[in-house]
């Protein structure tokens, strides 16, 4: 799923200073048995709560030999008071445009943000990236974001990065060092999500049928998730598939303004059930379960965890073709469309269908979810991190 800012404090973290964070992760460290020379701390910037994301990413952390915790002020962040090496860890470095209302605005704010980390790498500090769009959705600022991107990518000691196509496909906008990165796929959600009830159970709680073709699309309901282009489309994308679709959307609204535009596009469309709420993690089951595939009709994607939650409950998943490689494994049940050729969506859909109707293709995606549940990540992604750091 799409990444979302919450700005409470999740129920996880204790309400402390930088230096203290420090010294409780080192304390952490030597209470679980690391040697204090093999000891690393890694502050991660922006904290997101509500995308399990962070969470998954950092569960092997500790066994590891690493002890993450949360920034949310980067003017805090300095040399740790504890003698063991400090990585900063970014990721949806979009935030840094929070409250930015001109152009001027976000290119002292993204100067501003370059010059923190410059400070920090002065101050021996590693910098690690991990790359999860080539730009962020709905980007407001797209040329100061490219060179924040840029600038960041040309500071950044290490680039983690989830698509092995990223620096290519990044080139259209700006340049990242090959070297530099290291490639780690997004984790499914196995054992994140409920996951208990059958599909039978799920469909019949919606009121979907055995014979309805369910569609699903799942995530954060914004501009940049190609639903207003998907509505517009369903009419002739049934034409062309030859029969009615059931058609679930599901997600938290970002804009107002966008939503009476799906409203207006969904309300002669019996067939279209929206869900415009946050999902619950014991709600996710009954979506996903009660689908015969998950649709993502983005225009634009670097990676996407919607397609591994997909994945997780065994759903084939239609998504842009730069997409498909982050996901590679799980080629059995993800199919990529052409975002400049909208016609290609009904054939990727019609294969996704087809796919679903095959037992073998629910056993692969399951697979490759419990070879990709995030504790397996997260020690992939700390073992290659020591060895480079």
């Amino acid at each position: 799923m799409t990444a979302g800012v919450q700005s409470d404090l999740a129920i996880t973290d204790a309400v402390r200073s930088f230096d203290e964070a420090c010294v409780d992760a080192k304390l952490s460290l030597f209470s679980k048995g690391v040697d204090l020379e093999e000891a690393h701390l890694l502050a991660y910037y922006p904290p997101i709560h509500r995308n399990p994301y962070q969470h998954m990413l950092y569960a092997a952390a500790f066994e590891q030999g690493f002890a993450c915790f949360p920034v949310r002020d980067l003017a805090d962040v300095g040399s740790p008071p504890v003698n063991a090496p400090l990585g900063v860890h970014y990721h949806w470095v979009h935030r840094v445009f929070a409250g930015a209302q001109t152009s001027r605005d976000a290119e002292r704010m993204a100067q501003g943000f370059l010059d923190q980390v410059d400070q920090q790498k002065d101050a021996g500090l590693k910098i690690i990236w991990t790359v999860h769009n080539l730009l962020s959705h709905s980007a407001q600022f797209v040329d100061e974001e490219i060179e924040l991107r840029a600038g960041l990518g040309d500071r950044a000691d290490f680039v983690h990065i989830m698509n092995p196509a990223t620096v290519e496909l990044c080139a259209r906008y700006y340049e990242l060092n090959a070297s530099k990165t290291f490639l780690v796929p997004h984790p499914s959600y196995f054992g994140v999500y409920g996951d208990y009830i059958s599909a039978e159970q799920a469909r019949f709680d919606l009121g979907i049928t055995p014979e309805d073709k369910t569609l699903l699309l799942f995530g954060s309901l914004g501009a940049h998730k190609g639903t207003r282009q998907f509505l517009r489309a369903l009419d002739s994308l049934e034409a062309e598939l030859g029969h009615r679709l059931r058609v679930l959307i599901a997600g938290q609204p970002t804009d107002a303004a966008y939503m009476e535009e799906i409203y207006a596009l969904a309300a002669d469309k019996p067939n279209v059930f929206l869900f415009e709420r946050h999902i619950d993690d014991q709600t996710v089951q009954t979506l996903f379960r009660a689908t015969d595939a998950v649709v993502c009709p983005y225009e634009i994607g670097l990676n996407s965890g919607v397609a591994a939650t997909a994945a997780t409950f065994g759903r084939p998943c239609v998504v842009p073709d730069i997409l498909v490689p982050a996901m590679a494994g799980a080629s059995a049940g993800i199919v990529g469309f052409n975002p400049m050729d909208r016609s290609s969506l009904s054939i990727a859909i019609a294969r996704a269908l087809e796919a679903r109707g095959n037992p073998a293709t629910e056993t692969a995606l399951i697979h490759w979810a419990e070879m990709h549940r995030p504790r397996a990540m997260s020690r992939s992604f700390f073992e290659a991190l020591r060895m480079r750091w």
